[in-house]
């Protein structure tokens, strides 16, 4: 049996964007499943503290994620005024859990972070949502439906409240039973440890 791999990330994160690739690529070079936990407390309806932005920090910061973006060859934009004010992740965090079900997850993350952090558009714009349904090849109706509907949000509220009691405070976070490997930067410490327990893939080693 393949070992089970809890993947917190965060349509809010530029991080998670740029993790993307590396981190399907977990799955393709080791015995490993994924079990991707859209993680969000604003989505979750849960109250946030607004905290002070250090300027130094959200500087580096978006240094940071541009480096990580000119390796990877990825686009990225901020939201203007960001992250003051961001797009609102309600309904593309509903959406990851819907588009699990509808079997199309590794698409609709694919294109929704392109779409949000690639190109800047607004996931909350009813355009948006309509050419993400048409590049799924999947029914807006039944899509929105079930994105609005109340068995939705309480999942998404159920793994927001799973990733607290694991004590994930950023994103990505990736859980193999309760260790914690927090950041895009701990990914090769993942693999490394992989690796270690004898799970990487034949291929993966030529």
């Amino acid at each position: 049996m393949a070992l089970t791999i809890e993947v917190y990330y965060s349509f809010q994160s530029p991080y998670s964007y740029l993790a993307l690739d590396n981190i399907y690529n977990i799955e393709r070079d080791y015995d490993v499943d994924l079990l991707w936990q859209c993680y969000s407390a604003k989505a979750a309806g849960q109250p946030i503290t607004p905290t002070q932005v250090i300027p130094e920090k959200l500087s580096y910061l978006i240094e940071d994620t541009k480096r990580y973006a000119e390796t990877y060859q990825l686009p990225l934009l901020f939201p203007e005024g960001w992250p003051e004010t961001e797009f609102d992740p309600g309904r593309a965090t509903r959406g990851a859990v819907v588009a699990g079900d509808m079997g199309v997850l590794m698409e609709y993350n694919i294109k929704l972070f392109s779409k949000w952090w690639g190109a800047g558009e607004n996931p909350n714009e009813e355009k948006f949502t309509t050419q993400l349904c048409e590049d799924l090849d999947i029914d807006l109706g039944e899509f929105l439906s079930k994105v609005s509907s109340s068995d939705t949000r309480e999942r998404v509220k159920g793994i927001y409240k799973r990733g607290r009691k694991f004590d994930v405070f950023d994103t990505p976070t990736f859980l193999i039973d309760k260790e914690r490997f927090v950041g895009i930067d701990k990914i090769q410490f993942l693999r490394n440890r992989l690796s270690k327990m004898g799970l990487e893939k034949v291929a993966a080693k030529k």
